[in-house]
């Protein structure tokens, strides 16, 4: 079986790997040292054609191989697309790190989001007003972790940008794990709530008796990918 090396696997990199060793939930790769948390799709070749099967997630990874768990989740929350009732089988393709160069970004301020815009000029970010018009239509002005997640998978984004206390945290949008951070400089303190963005008045609905507003951006939003 031939071993594939890989220590650090960028952002940017999309892989094809056979999967071997398939039981009911998991399968392993032939590739090292993953971070857990990376997600990606399971593909499946029936002829000339090509279809998902599957989500699945990285969990385990040494020198040897990597494991990865399937995931019972919709790859496109649609329901006018019909559902197969394939599963994964010994040969079938992982795309590690899948949808990963689409990206929600979440900054405190127009700095923090220029500077990462530099760092990452080839990343295809959606606008962040486009999320907050949707905290706004189902009336919640915390972006939770759920909601977030939900988001991020109707628009087929893959990966979450989050800037707090000059460190950026890049998320998978399935996971919800931090699968890589940089330290940031943007000279620039101020924060908006609950984030940059043109959208205003983001508020509560007129039942919900929830919180209605973030006090502090950087502890909020450290704590939300902290407390995984």
């Amino acid at each position: 079986m031939k071993i594939i090396f890989l220590v650090l696997v960028s952002i940017n990199f999309l892989f094809s790997i056979e999967i071997f060793d398939v039981t009911k939930t998991t399968a392993k790769i032939s590739i090292t040292n993953l971070n857990n948390g990376h997600s990606g799709i399971i593909i499946k070749k029936i002829e000339n054609n090509s279809i998902i099967v599957t989500q699945a997630v990285v969990i385990d990874s040494n020198n040897l191989n990597s494991t990865i768990k399937f995931i019972k989740k919709e790859i496109i929350p649609q329901d006018a697309i019909p559902t197969t009732t394939l599963i994964p089988q010994n040969g079938d393709q992982f795309i590690l790190n899948h949808l990963y160069t689409t990206s929600l970004l979440i900054a405190p301020n127009l700095k923090a989001k220029n500077k990462i815009l530099e760092i990452y000029p080839n990343q295809n970010f959606l606008n962040e007003d486009f999320f907050a018009a949707h905290l706004k239509i189902i009336n919640s002005p915390l972006p939770t972790k759920k909601i977030i997640t939900d988001f991020a998978q109707s628009q087929q984004i893959g990966t979450i940008f989050i800037v707090a206390e000059n460190k950026l945290f890049i998320l998978d949008s399935i996971t919800f794990k931090i699968i890589d951070s940089l330290n940031i400089n943007y000279n620039d303190n101020s924060t908006m709530v609950p984030f940059l963005t043109k959208i205003e008045n983001i508020e509560l609905g007129i039942w919900d008796f929830g919180d209605d507003t973030i006090e502090d951006y950087n502890k909020y939003y450290l704590k939300l990918v902290e407390n995984k």
